[in-house]
């Protein structure tokens, strides 16, 4: 990853985090429900058209344009309009008693709140435990510094400008109705980010951050590629205090290699080579050459010559004693 997909990453999700329109959950074993057929009662257009209907809309209600609407989409679109409906029938609000002929019967009446109470009903055992409309939201200031640290784990102080965290009428700052991301905000949650990716150590291996990165991690970076190297190919010896030697265990394998090849004909091997050797021993190969010109170098210097010296008096294989790394 380049440092430049590490704050992409970051800037995308601090603007957006959360599924839009989520889906009502299926309750285990419920058989599907078949919509049903809406067919208000002829109550409505026998006595309420006349003021709430398509052409004269009375206290600006359109029981018309309500019924239409409803059996076009859902009854739950219009919850609240049906529920005003039913309270009106129940306490004789309306129809108004302005005519006799034009009034219901108290058994229309009932009858008719009845079938709204049990539509309404109807739908809200369907649909129970649908959440409904869920807005998309963004993480706020809070919540991006906390996925900061979970990321990094290190505390870096990378939050977003809070001024713009509004708080709704739940008293939360995280209710989407109320949240915007603006042009500003993305400019923030940029500079957040590579504020974030200065601690981050790309490109030497497993991506790591750190606390304290110089200006732009780079130098870690490159002290972490040495010592990866120095761990895998080098060897030292102990310098100064503290100093602890790592890698002298490639000199054995190596003078071994130099010693099998060496006598690779009596061993019952003559095909083999330094660096076949060097692959079984984990060495590389051009290390194990680079002994095997020395161990047969013919003037050498000390205290590399005691080696040599050493190397060259060790015992040829015999019959009767099997060769041992």
């Amino acid at each position: 990853m380049t440092r430049l997909g590490f704050c992409t990453a970051l800037v995308l999700a601090g603007a957006s985090i959360v599924a839009a329109q989520a889906p009502a959950p299926q309750r285990a074993n419920a058989a599907p429900t078949r919509p049903h057929a809406f067919r208000p009662p002829e109550t409505f257009e026998k006595y309420c058209f006349e003021c709430h209907g398509a052409s004269k809309k009375k206290g600006g209600v359109s029981l018309d344009r309500l019924i239409r609407q409803s059996s076009q989409s859902s009854v739950g679109a219009y919850w609240d309009d049906w529920n005003k409906v039913a309270d009106m029938l129940e306490t004789g609000q309306m129809p108004p008693p302005d005519d006799a002929e034009s009034f219901p019967t108290d058994a229309e009446r009932a009858a008719t709140a009845a079938w709204v109470r049990s539509t309404l009903s109807r739908y809200e055992t369907e649909h129970a435990g649908d959440p409904g409309r869920v807005t998309v939201r963004r993480l706020t200031s809070a919540e991006y510094g906390y996925a900061i640290r979970d990321l990094t784990g290190i505390d870096i102080t990378v939050g977003p400008d809070a001024s713009s965290d509004s708080v709704g009428g739940e008293g939360f700052t995280n209710f989407g109705d109320v949240q915007f991301v603006e042009d500003t905000r993305i400019e923030r949650y940029l500079e957040a980010a590579k504020l974030a990716a200065d601690h981050a150590v790309v490109g030497a291996g497993p991506l790591q951050f750190y606390a304290d990165a110089g200006d732009t991690g780079l130098e870690l970076s490159a002290l972490s590629r040495i010592n990866a190297l120095y761990a895998a190919k080098g060897f030292r010896v102990v310098s100064g205090e503290g100093g602890r030697p790592f890698g002298l265990d490639r000199y054995g394998k190596a003078l071994f290699v130099a010693w099998y090849y060496r006598h690779r004909a009596a061993l019952g091997d003559p095909s083999a080579t330094i660096r076949s050797l060097a692959e079984k021993e984990g060495i590389s190969g051009r290390f194990a050459e680079h002994i095997w010109l020395v161990v047969n170098r013919a003037n050498t210097g000390y205290p590399t010559r005691a080696t040599v010296d050493g190397w060259r008096n060790l015992p040829a294989p015999t019959s009767d004693v099997a060769a041992t790394h």
